[in-house]
């Protein structure tokens, strides 16, 4: 009976390798920079919660007394 239904109609063309591969390194990028916005976030959040002058007056900082003054740039 061949007529209009009886061809098949040709496969779609593969998706080109080089967008696959773009779009790959996109999401990639945009989950480190998800992954990066939201350490800064935390970083921010315990300094907030945990800085200060005991932070200024640490032992792990090797000039613990250099950074602070008494006066207002007169030395």
């Amino acid at each position: 009976m061949g007529g209009l239904f009886g061809a098949k109609a040709p496969a779609p063309p593969a998706p080109d390798p080089a967008i696959a591969a773009a779009q790959a390194r996109q999401e990639a990028r945009l989950a480190e920079e998800e992954r990066s916005k939201k350490a800064q976030i935390a970083a921010r959040q315990r300094a907030r919660q945990t800085g200060g002058m005991r932070m200024l007056l640490s032992e792990t900082r090797p000039d613990a007394q250099t950074g602070i003054q008494t006066t207002l740039g007169v030395g």
